[in-house]
């Protein structure tokens, strides 16, 4: 019998929805655990055992020091480390503000003081390097399946480099832009979520991060324009999950 994995649940600041995802894999979860032993996994138990993992899945943003002193921890223990959600690959919506974190503090407390070692919130990529980067708000869990059986496989799991518009066509969604009017970001999101939003009628709100390599946001946002929509509002949902919309 193979040796199983160890495996490490990280979570930083964020909603907790990407840790719980890992659970609502429901009975593929045991497939995995006949793969993998969890040595951690504060979501699911309190058990932290101590030593090295093969693979390490962290969620959520850095936003306070305890996130990077726990994010350098969790590089400096996995062999293979799994940024899982838009908050960990893109910054999410935390990542998105505008204002500083001495304005928020200001705007919030009165003071810039901050006991809490509160920090601007960033992706975990912007700190340490990440083996996969996994996003989506919440990613696919479908997705995450995948790559831990491949990894346990000695694979290299399957990395989307299209534009969700791909998936549409794939699955013969039509097309809610051009169609219906509704805004839009597939064009210039990263696919790998089977087009989710266009498949309940919905626009796709972006939650991926921003399609790798060259990209036309300038185009985008002259469709939305023709479509009605002002530039307060195409800026907004430009950088509503991702930084590099501002």
């Amino acid at each position: 019998m193979m040796e199983k994995l160890r495996l490490g649940v990280f979570e930083l600041t964020g909603c907790g929805g990407c840790s719980l995802n890992v659970l609502f894999l429901y009975e593929r979860l045991f497939d995995l655990l006949e793969l993998y032993e969890i040595g951690e996994f504060r979501m699911a138990s309190s058990n932290r055992e101590e030593g090295r993992y093969d693979v390490g899945l962290i969620s959520g943003s850095v936003s306070t020091q305890s996130d990077l002193e726990l994010l350098r921890e969790a590089r400096n223990r996995s062999d293979y480390l799994i940024a899982l959600g838009t908050c960990a690959t893109h910054g999410g919506v935390q990542g998105g503000a505008n204002r500083t974190l001495k304005e928020k503090l200001r705007a919030v407390y009165g003071y810039e003081g901050n006991p809490m070692r509160a920090l601007d919130s960033k992706a975990v990529v912007e700190y340490v390097a990440v083996d996969l980067a996994m996003p989506g708000c919440p990613y696919n869990k479908e997705e995450l399946y995948q790559a831990l059986i491949d990894i346990a496989k000695g694979i290299d799991p399957v990395r989307p480099d299209y534009p969700v518009c791909v998936e549409c066509k794939l699955n013969e969604y039509e097309c809610v832009l051009i169609k219906k009017g509704l805004p839009c970001l597939g064009p210039i999101t990263l696919g790998g979520c089977s087009a989710a939003c266009v498949r309940s009628g919905l626009g796709c709100i972006g939650c991926r991060g921003p399609l790798l390599g060259n990209i036309n946001p300038a185009s985008e946002y002259d469709i939305l324009r023709e479509k009605g929509y002002d530039d307060e509002y195409i800026r907004r949902r430009f950088k509503t999950f991702a930084r590099w919309g501002q």
